[in-house]
C-alpha cells in the first residue's frame, strides 16, 4: 500500500485506492457468525496499572536460514512459516521470562490480511481489512514443548482462521453488534498482562517507496508504550527480518541474555 501511495503522489499511475466500504458492509450482512470469535469481546477489559513500570524495546535481526538452524526446526513440507517459528518460540521464551504459572493460559494475537481473502477485495482496496486471530496456549505446553512442536501447531491452528468464511463471519459479528451499538472490544489483554501481540509487516515494500527523493533508506515504527508488542519488519536486506519487542524493562533486559 505504502509503494503504490508513494506512486501515486508522485503521479506515475492514475488513483489506484479503492475506499468503497459498502463492498464490506455487503459481506457483512449477506453473511452469518459461524465461529466463536476468540479474537473479539464483548466484556469491557479492565486494564491493569501497567504505566507504573518503565517499558524497553529490544531490537534484533534474524535470517530465516540462522534462526532455523539454530531452533532445530524441521520443515520437511515448507509449510512451517519465518512467522510461525517466531510466534512460537518468543511466545515460549518471554512467558518464561515472566514466570508465568504452568496452569495459567497465554492469549496470542496475530494481525492478518484479509484482502486476499474476500471477494471483490484486492491489494489495491484501502478501507481497513485488517483482522486477528487469537491462539490460547497452556503455560504447560510452552514449557514442555520444543519450539520446533510449538511452531507446528501454531501452523495448524492458524490455518483453521486464514479463510473466507472465517473472515465473512468476523464482519458478521461486526455488524450484528454495530446495529445495536454494543462496543466490542479485544479479545485478549494488551497492555500489562501476560498476553502477546504480534503485527508482521515484512511482505511490505517497505524499502521500494519512492516519495519523489529516491527509496526509502531506513524504516522505523513509532514507539508504542506497550508490554508484550511485537513487530516483525523487513529490513533492507531482502534475506532478513527486524524485531521490535517492547517490554517491561526487567524483562527486556532478561530477554536479550536468551535471545540466540
Amino acid at each position: 500500500m505504502g509503494q503504490r501511495f508513494s506512486e501515486w503522489l508522485k503521479g506515475k499511475i492514475p488513483p489506484l485506492f479503492d475506499h468503497d466500504l459498502s463492498k464490506l458492509r455487503h459481506i457483512a450482512t449477506s453473511s452469518s457468525i459461524k465461529f466463536d470469535h476468540s479474537e473479539m469481546s464483548l466484556v469491557e477489559p479492565v486494564y491493569s496499572s501497567f504505566n507504573l513500570f518503565p517499558i524497553e524495546t529490544v531490537i534484533k535481526r534474524y535470517t530465516k536460514k540462522y534462526l532455523f538452524e539454530k531452533l532445530k526446526i524441521t520443515n520437511r513440507n515448507e509449510n512451517i512459516s519465518m512467522n510461525d517459528v517466531l510466534v512460537g518460540w518468543l511466545t515460549q521464551i518471554i512467558s518464561r521470562i515472566r514466570h508465568i504459572s504452568s496452569e495459567t493460559t497465554i492469549k496470542v494475537d496475530i494481525a492478518m490480511n484479509g484482502r486476499c481473502l474476500l471477494p471483490n477485495i484486492n491489494e489495491n482496496y484501502s478501507g481497513n481489512c485488517s483482522f486477528y486471530l487469537c491462539l490460547s496456549f497452556s503455560m504447560s505446553d510452552l514449557n514442555n514443548l520444543t519450539v520446533n512442536e510449538l511452531s507446528q501447531q501454531i501452523n495448524i491452528e492458524k490455518r483453521k482462521f486464514l479463510t473466507r468464511e472465517y473472515i465473512e463471519s468476523s464482519l458478521a459479528f461486526i455488524d450484528k453488534h454495530h446495529r445495536t451499538s454494543t462496543k466490542i472490544h479485544l479479545g485478549w489483554e494488551p497492555f500489562g498482562s501476560i498476553d502477546l501481540s504480534f503485527t508482521n509487516w515484512s511482505r511490505f515494500p517497505v524499502y521500494k517507496c519512492d516519495f519523489g527523493q529516491g527509496e526509502a533508506k531506513s524504516f522505523k515504527t513509532a514507539t508504542i508504550k506497550s508490554d508484550g508488542l511485537i513487530f516483525i519488519l523487513l529490513t533492507e536486506n531482502n534475506d532478513e527480518i527486524e524485531l521490535h519487542i517492547t517490554l517491561k524493562d526487567e524483562h527486556a533486559k532478561l530477554l536479550l541474555n536468551k535471545l540466540v
